[in-house]
């Protein structure tokens, strides 16, 4: 069925070859300096300390290192591929010898992504409720 509804677009196009199409560049989203790029709302903090984290679904455990924080929103770097929209209890470890209780948090994952050249998968995900 799929390769049919190709061939009725592929007919479509080819009948309405004479027609010019007008393409517009939108900026995305990124990392770099450029703030017209930024999709978020929010200031990110990078800071890299160990995450507990275990997912509410399945109560399955794993570790990750944190890449970076907000109020709003934090993105980690596991070997764990969660769903999207999976929401998982988080736990930020205090570095060694800090007198400082360990940030937790319920989190739903927005993505997840491949990390190029490494094993691994960073995952962004949104706070939900900061916990005690």
């Amino acid at each position: 069925m799929p390769a049919s509804k190709a061939y009725q677009q592929q007919n479509r196009s080819e009948s309405n070859r004479n027609h010019h199409v007008h393409l517009r560049l939108i900026n995305g989203g990124g990392y770099g300096t450029e703030s017209r790029g930024e999709l978020r709302c929010s200031r990110r903090v990078p800071i890299e300390c160990y995450v507990k984290a275990r997912s509410s679904d399945s109560g399955e455990t794993f570790y990750a290192m944190s890449k970076n924080l907000s109020v709003d929103g934090i993105a980690l770097v596991a070997q764990y591929v969660p769903r999207y929209g999976e929401r998982l209890e988080i736990q930020l470890q205090s570095p060694k010898g800090s007198t400082l209780k360990p940030f937790k948090a319920l989190v739903q994952v927005r993505r997840c992504s491949q990390l190029e050249g490494q094993k691994g998968y960073e995952i962004g995900a949104a706070i939900l409720k900061v916990r005690e």
